[in-house]
Parts: structure tokens; C-alpha cells; sequence
């Protein structure tokens, strides 16, 4: 999959503009992190459990990115910025929802909901320098875990989620922001 993680014309670009472009190459990420998971034969009852799973994969990115950013940007800078990322977020997900025929989806309302509910519950968690705590990432994993179901094919998700997937779509993410955002976190 091909990702962006440079401006192609060195234009000014508003916070909201760099947010929306880091929340899609976020959609990304978790698109690639859930084609992952189905190629290592963890199943999926339905295409809406994979919208699940990228959900709270977003969620996660989004406070991740938060806690990247967080020395980099003034507070009111960096509220905008986050706020942005969630907005676009919403609408990426919602739009998803839309184009999976005949499937109802959550309305706007409820992703806001979850967002704030998960915003809340991750502020529990320390992020260092060298990423999330085990905490952190443990919660990302239970989320994922309880949409999984706990059968035989899923049973080793919560794992596959703190030690290979988190990892690798952190990684992304910073290149991403490094690229993007133009913060280095090197």
C-alpha cells in the first residue's frame, strides 16, 4: 500500500489540513494492520467486526499521535490539531459504514461517545520516549480482543496486537508525523 508521508508542494497547509492528511494515512495503517490479521488466519465474522477493529485501531493512532505531539505543539495547537484528526476520523469511519451494503452502522453521535470514553480511559496510561507503556498497549488489545470473540482462530489477538501490530503501525505513524506534521521524533 502506498502511503503519503510527504507535502509534493512546499505550500503552507492549515493544522486542519495536516490533521485530515495524518488521519488518512491512520485509515491506512489499520487497513493494512486488519488485512494482517486475516493473513495470519484470524477470523472475522463479517466486514463490520473489521470496521470495529480499525475503529478502535483509529481511536488508539489518535491518542498515540497525541502523546507524540504532545512537547511539539502549543495545548490550543495541538487541541485543534487532535480534534481534527477525531473529525476526520468520523467521517472516514462513518463513510465506510455507508459503502457496506446494507449495514448499519454506528451514528455519529456513538463515535463520538466511544472517542471520549476511550480518550478517557487511555489517559490512565504513560507513554515514554521508547512508546506506550504495557498498560497502554494491553487496553489497545483487549478492545480489539472483545470484538475478536475468544475462539480457537482468535484467541492469541490481544498478543498479536501489543507485540506485532501496535508496533508497526507506531512506527508508521511516526514517519508519517515526521513527514507531515514535520515533527521529528527521532
Amino acid at each position: 500500500m502506498r502511503v503519503v508521508h510527504k507535502w509534493h508542494k512546499s505550500s503552507d497547509r492549515d493544522l486542519k489540513q495536516i490533521a485530515e492528511s495524518l488521519a488518512y494515512n491512520c485509515w491506512k495503517f489499520t487497513l493494512t494492520s486488519v488485512r494482517g490479521l486475516q493473513d495470519e488466519n484470524f477470523h472475522f465474522t463479517s466486514k463490520v467486526q473489521g470496521m470495529e477493529v480499525m475503529t478502535e485501531m483509529l481511536i488508539f493512532l489518535m491518542q498515540v499521535t497525541d502523546r507524540l505531539i504532545y512537547e511539539a505543539m502549543e495545548p490550543e495547537d495541538r487541541a485543534q490539531f487532535i480534534g481534527a484528526m477525531a473529525y476526520r476520523f468520523l467521517d472516514i469511519i462513518l463513510d465506510n459504514y455507508n459503502d457496506l451494503a446494507g449495514k448499519d452502522g454506528p451514528d455519529r453521535t456513538d463515535l463520538v461517545g466511544l472517542i471520549n470514553e476511550r480518550s478517557t480511559e487511555y489517559a490512565e496510561f504513560s507513554y515514554a520516549e521508547d512508546g506506550p507503556s504495557y498498560h497502554f498497549l494491553r487496553y489497545f488489545g483487549e478492545r480489539v480482543g472483545a470484538i475478536m470473540g475468544d475462539d480457537q482462530d482468535n484467541k492469541w489477538v490481544i498478543d498479536q496486537m501489543m507485540e506485532i501490530e501496535a508496533p508497526d503501525v507506531i512506527a508508521s505513524l511516526k514517519k508519517s508525523i515526521g513527514g507531515i506534521v514535520g515533527i521529528d521524533l527521532d
